[in-house]
């Protein structure tokens, strides 16, 4: 039998690409490299990889710059998404067990306090006195200062505030009967104190216990209406401060029942005459 050459040709072609194509797509797949980036803040790693191809697995060791310690956790990204697992960190190792897209490291050192060094104290205070002035103390320490509101002012604890570094903090420290304690200074500090004027009605309390002073002293005199008077916790009234006049009063009759019954005999002869007249 006779095979036509065209189409042994184009067997031949067909079958070559079956055989080829294949292979170089598995090629291609497993192939691929992605990159890797890093965003570092305080830390070194090392081997600095760049490059990785594709079911690969990475292993990379970081170490702190001067003045910083490492961090308890990173952050590893794969194509743009952060990945929650596939990866370990642990004692400044890390270990990706397989690179599948692009990868991003993001490192940040923790800041170790400078207890060599110095921290500022400065005061930002209105109506108040503190015992010490600005200045600067050693890193680590405990500080303390008294604060006392000018005459007629008074400070209250809501009007205490602390900031270190630019940021108020809310605890770290105390503040009772007028002294503040820093537990330990760890940056520059401002210490804020606003005195407040005397309220009126704490001068209104302040008056009425001398008023009621004055009167328990009245009130030891020899009268015994002015003691009776004071027990019952009134307030004796003055009649004569006005026109009114007081009742003149005594053993006898009261003067206004005279007057009474004088009127009254006056109108009876008025009503007699009148009617004898008509």
């Amino acid at each position: 039998m006779r095979v036509n050459r065209k189409y042994f040709v184009i067997g031949a072609l067909i079958a070559l690409m079956l055989a080829v194509l294949p292979s170089s797509m598995a090629s291609a797949d497993e192939g691929d490299v992605y990159t890797v980036s890093y965003n570092l803040t305080g830390v070194v790693v090392s081997p600095s990889v760049t490059e990785a191809t594709e079911g690969s697995s990475l292993t990379m060791q970081f170490a702190p710059d001067e003045g910083y310690s490492l961090p308890d956790s990173i952050t590893v990204e794969a194509g743009g998404f952060e990945m929650t697992d596939g990866y370990i960190y642990e004692d400044g190792i890390l270990t990706i067990n397989e690179v599948y897209a692009n990868i991003t490291i993001t490192a940040a050192g923790v800041t170790e306090p400078d207890e060599s060094g110095s921290y500022s104290i400065s005061y930002d205070l209105y109506k108040v006195k503190a015992s010490k002035q600005d200045g600067n103390v050693k890193a680590g320490t405990s500080y303390s200062v008294k604060l006392k509101a000018n005459s007629g002012f008074k400070l209250n604890t809501a009007n205490v505030a602390v900031s270190v570094d630019g940021e108020y903090i809310y605890n770290g420290y105390s503040y009772d009967d007028g002294v503040l304690v820093i537990d330990s200074v760890n940056g520059d500090v401002v210490i804020e104190a606003i005195a407040v004027p005397t309220s009126s009605s704490d001068k209104k309390t302040d008056d009425k216990k001398t008023n009621t002073s004055s009167s328990n002293n009245s009130s030891g005199s020899s009268s015994k209406s002015g003691q009776a008077l004071a027990n019952t916790g009134g307030s004796a009234v003055n009649y004569n401060t006005g026109s009114y006049r007081a009742p003149r009063t005594g053993d006898g009759m009261d003067i206004r029942y005279y007057g009474a019954l004088a009127l009254i005999f006056i109108g009876a002869g008025c009503f007699v005459t009148g009617r004898k007249f008509k």
